[in-house]
């Protein structure tokens, strides 16, 4: 049976203390989400975290520490591991305690359950009175993940703990609603330039204060057995059972008519996830607030209130709303809608649209392509002679399925650029022929880009330079539009 306590009980902290100490698990407040911790430096302990959540094995855990002594015995002492802890000072200094989670390569100490089978250690000091307390009396270092059954919405407050681990954990230390929200930023120190793997609260330009320039790879896929070097870099998190749809555009006027018409004109019980300043645009729909302090509790009480469908306004990319955008992509699985993309259409997509797509993609517009054949042959892939004219033009295109246009793809589209009048024609029909063109036309050409479809490599070089060239020019084109708009 788990014990419920609160955390404000000096004797709750000793016996939550003593349960860490004899090897069990306790769920505890932190700045950022409830966390599931263990001794860290107890391998049987840390493996009951693993099972209490059903968490993937090479998913490494964040180890929590009250003071920098408990840091100089889960770091590595050797020359690039002090050359690491040097560079870190600067950061501790600001952020510490905090949402920041730093990486450095790891002491012998250090097992390799925490550490995900990897050679490095994920660490950091929570800003919590209770949770500093609890590892403190502990006199361990403590490993903690959210404490929530894997891949479902963290939890910021001790009921949402319960409701996922109730009789799997020893006790569950209530501090009410977490402030910050969202889990820490975490940045990899052990690589030349350091790494952001996980955006939140300290966003990359306080870290650039600071450090200087970071990288940033939380957007990097992994393959299936690549080992992720921190939380939530592989797998599917934050997923409640309703369907999320999360939809993004420049242009919020269009974004809320996108979401309006898709919630009303269904079946689905449908509700809107939205910042606070746009949720008075949906009256008449099932609201709830996105924040970055009530995100998780948003997403879990769709369930609660039976929701099937929830579209999402995306928030902007910016500051926190990086972190979001992260959290909401993984809740998501990947089901967005953007309305700024650029649809190229061809007969097959097999060559003209996908190296359209991948041209447009490389210029940085800041609107992103995608392509779509109007006649696609099943089993049906990127053609080799495709692939070599790119390259050509220092470009690749990997992962390609040619695939069926929809009404769909032209709705949710910005702009869409066929190859031929015949193409222009066709998706006319289908619907919203206003923003349907040749790629030829909208350059302000009027010849069609010819099918090099079962010709030599030269002519598909020749039509990857075509397209090249009129891409160019429409982007020109745009360029020049807006730095002649007047100004409001």
């Amino acid at each position: 049976m788990t014990k419920y306590l609160d955390n404000t009980d000096p004797a709750a902290i000793q016996e939550a203390a003593f349960i860490i100490a004899s090897g069990g698990l306790v769920a505890f407040p932190t700045e950022t989400v409830y966390g599931l911790g263990a001794n860290a430096m107890n391998e049987s302990a840390c493996k009951q975290i693993f099972e209490a959540k059903g968490r993937p094995a090479d998913n490494p855990l964040i180890i929590h520490i009250a003071d920098l002594d408990m840091l100089s015995t889960i770091i590595s002492n050797s020359p690039t591991g002090k050359a690491a802890l040097e560079k870190a000072m600067p950061l501790i200094q600001a952020f510490w305690p905090g949402p920041l989670t730093l990486i450095f390569e790891k002491s012998s100490e250090v097992n390799n359950i925490v550490s995900g089978g990897l050679s490095t250690v994920a660490v950091r000091m929570p800003d919590n009175p209770a949770a500093l307390a609890l590892i403190a009396a502990s006199g361990r270092p403590i490993a903690a993940p959210s404490a929530n059954i894997s891949g479902s919405p963290s939890p910021t407050t001790a009921a949402h703990v319960k409701a996922d681990l109730d009789g799997k954990i020893s006790m569950i230390l209530d501090g009410g609603p977490t402030t910050a929200g969202l889990e820490s930023t975490i940045l990899d120190l052990t690589t030349a330039v350091p790494t952001m793997l996980r955006p939140g609260h300290i966003t990359p330009e306080m870290l650039e204060e600071l450090l200087g320039p970071i990288s940033l790879s939380y957007e990097t896929a992994l393959a299936d057995k690549e080992a992720p070097k921190a939380p939530g870099m592989k797998y599917r998190h934050y997923a409640p059972k309703a369907k999320l749809t999360l939809v993004k555009t420049k242009r919020d006027i269009r974004l809320i008519k996108y979401i309006m018409e898709k919630a009303t004109n269904t079946t689905e019980n449908c509700a809107v996830l939205a910042p606070p300043e746009f949720l008075h645009k949906y009256s008449g729909l099932k609201t709830y607030s996105l924040t970055a302090e009530n995100l998780f509790s948003a997403l879990r009480q769709l369930d609660s209130d039976g929701i099937t469908h929830a579209f999402i306004h995306s928030p902007k990319a910016t500051g926190i709303g990086l972190a979001l955008l992260n959290r909401l992509s993984k809740a998501t699985g990947g089901n967005t809608v953007d309305l700024d993309t650029v649809l190229f259409v061809c007969t097959g997509n097999t060559c003209r649209s996908p190296m359209a797509a991948a041209v447009w993609d490389s210029a940085g517009t800041g609107c992103n392509a995608k392509s779509r054949g109007i006649a696609v042959i099943p089993n049906s892939r990127l053609s080799e002679n495709s692939s070599k004219a790119l390259e050509s033009l220092g470009l690749s295109l990997t992962n390609h399925t040619p695939t069926q246009v929809t009404i769909n793809d032209v709705e949710e589209a910005a702009l869409v650029l066929c190859m031929t009048k015949n193409h222009a024609t066709h998706l006319k029909s289908m619907g919203y022929p206003e923003k349907v063109f040749t790629l030829a036309e909208y350059s302000g050409v009027h010849e069609d880009v010819p099918d090099p479809y079962g010709a030599d490599l030269r002519t598909y070089h020749n039509c990857a330079e075509t397209i090249k060239t009129l891409i160019e020019k429409i982007i020109e084109d745009r360029k020049k539009r807006e730095f002649n708009r007047p100004l409001a």
